[in-house]
């Protein structure tokens, strides 16, 4: 096993997500497919409890006047004021809470590629740009990043 953090294990289920398995003629080996899908079920159920647990947090730290504030139409200057200061408040309570946990530990099977491996998965990702978090990464970028994260 290996150990951790909860943000490397979704930095790690970001990226292995994106691996395409097939551009026109190459294919993954069933091998390395089956591997790579292991690793995305592993660090997408870390992902999948996070968010999960961070909108359990918002839900959770809401006010009613909160809510009340949010379905009222026509707010007054003052209500305006307020409704602004809640959302300031729920912002920096909701980032310490995912700043912090965020940094729990997690224990992972430990998963490595080797350079055949890679240059497997180069074959089928060479052609295309990939976006994670609503950022396109070129084909060599994500490669590289690839490379860093799994090739030991």
């Amino acid at each position: 096993m290996q150990k951790m953090t909860t943000n490397d294990a979704i930095i790690r289920y970001n990226f292995i997500s994106k691996v395409a398995f097939k551009d026109g003629d190459a294919t993954l080996s069933k091998e390395l497919k089956i591997k790579v899908m292991s690793m995305r079920i592993e660090f997408g159920k870390i992902n999948k409890v996070f968010e999960e647990d961070v909108q359990e947090f918002t839900k959770g730290i809401l006010e009613d006047r909160f809510n009340e504030l949010q379905q009222k139409q026509d707010r007054t200057d003052e209500e305006n004021k307020e409704f602004n200061d809640y959302i300031n408040k729920y912002n920096s309570e909701t980032n310490d809470y995912i700043n912090k946990r965020a940094m729990d530990p997690v224990e992972v099977n430990e998963y490595e590629l080797s350079e055949d491996e890679f240059a497997e998965i180069m074959e089928s990702n060479s052609e295309k740009d990939v976006t994670i978090n609503n950022q396109t990464l070129k084909a060599p970028d994500f490669l590289e990043a690839i490379h860093e994260l799994f090739v030991k």
